[in-house]
């Protein structure tokens, strides 16, 4: 295990670049997952936060059939886009110290992709004492 100290919004990139390991019935797909648990439970006030915000500002997402789909979002060409990144960047520059699980690059070599080795290479190391996930 070792600690990451990264901001709020590089979090929330970094775990949806977990997405494609946890199919994986491996330690891949098992660090995948811890990981996946560990920083969602360390986002958690800031996805509430941003929750609300797409509530303040959002508009009701509207289908192709034009029926209200029963969501809301803030698309970057919605009127008030600006006011809700104005509001957002602040709280998604907070930086979180996070301790999460981490995978040696030979466990990795001839499983993932280059792509996915680059993709998730912040949790992969050459340490052997920081890979004993303890």
């Amino acid at each position: 295990m070792k600690n990451v100290k990264l901001e709020n919004t590089e979090w929330e990139y970094r775990l949806s670049g977990l997405k494609p390991l946890l199919k994986r019935c491996d330690k891949i797909g098992y660090v995948a997952a811890r990981n996946t648990r560990i920083i969602s439970d360390a986002l958690t006030e800031y996805f509430d936060f941003r929750h609300k915000l797409i509530e303040k500002y959002g508009e009701p997402d509207i289908g192709t059939n034009g029926k209200d789909l029963g969501t809301i979002s803030v698309k970057p060409d919605s009127p008030r886009f600006d006011e809700f990144m104005r509001e957002l960047k602040p709280i998604g520059a907070v930086t979180n110290e996070i301790r999460i699980m981490t995978l040696n690059y030979r466990d990795v070599m001839g499983e993932l992709s280059g792509e996915e080795i680059l993709e998730n290479d912040w949790m992969l190391t050459e340490n052997e004492e920081e890979n004993q996930n303890g």
